[in-house]
């Protein structure tokens, strides 16, 4: 309760910006632009299985043969650049397309940074799925990320997709 201006309220976004505050960053900067393709102008941000910047690369990877109706996996890999490492306090999280493609089962929906492997220089999600039959399938997610470096912090959502051939 806000006991120095009574009635008071800060909205949802007020207490990000103080977990922000909160977290170490003391300065924050606009996330990387991204071009889009100019045959295809478009607010829309597509995915793909690399997003390569000044301050990181974001980006999923298969890993190995995959058979229909087994768990096969892939992995997100964030790599910080220069001066830049992996936000300690920040909550990591790979969330899975919703829906998911047609025949694909993801055993957990949303990874959190708990499921994941981060060190000052490097944080990385395995993201399971099961592919039901034989083909060519999308695995594709958002990553929600964030890399600081002494003067500032950037917070950024990546889309991610990679296509695996299942046997």
């Amino acid at each position: 309760m806000n006991t120095q201006f009574p009635g008071l309220r800060l909205s949802p976004l007020a207490g990000v910006a103080l977990a922000l505050l909160g977290s170490g960053c003391s300065n924050s900067e606009a996330a990387p632009s991204r071009a889009t393709p100019s045959a295809a102008p478009s607010a829309a941000v597509q995915a793909g299985a690399r997003t390569d910047n000044d301050k990181y690369t974001a980006e999923i990877q298969a890993n190995g043969a995959y058979k229909s109706g087994a768990e096969g996996a892939v992995d997100v890999v964030l790599t910080p650049k220069g001066g830049y490492h992996i936000n300690a306090q920040y909550p990591y999280k790979f969330k899975l397309s919703d829906p998911a493609p047609e025949g694909v089962t993801f055993p957990k929906a949303i990874l959190a940074r708990a499921d994941g492997s981060f060190e000052e220089k490097k944080g990385s999600f395995r993201v399971p799925f099961v592919a039901a039959k034989a083909g060519k399938v999308t695995v594709a997610g958002t990553l929600y990320l964030s890399v600081c470096s002494d003067a500032n912090c950037i917070i950024e959502k990546e889309p991610l997709e990679v296509a695996v051939d299942v046997k």
